[in-house]
């Protein structure tokens, strides 16, 4: 049982990972997103997605620490 713990905290915690990595890359303020959205201006594009970024984000956190959660702790 403490086996498949840890195997399901490794996986959230590069899924995790993953979405907080996602989340950075498609962020118009902080990301790549702004280069692949020539045209339109910039503060509008951040202020619009700011919302999901801080949700996406939060959110992949929170999936992270319970990975992190679940592969460190031991076995009763």
């Amino acid at each position: 049982m403490a086996q498949d713990n840890r195997k399901s905290g490794l996986r959230l915690v590069l899924l995790g990972l993953a979405g907080v990595l996602f989340f950075w890359i498609t962020d118009p303020r902080y990301g790549l997103a702004l280069h692949w959205s020539k045209g339109q201006n910039p503060i509008d594009l951040a202020n619009r997605h700011l919302p999901g970024t801080i949700v996406g984000v939060a959110g992949s956190i929170l999936v992270l620490l319970v990975g992190v959660y679940l592969v460190a702790r031991r076995a009763l």
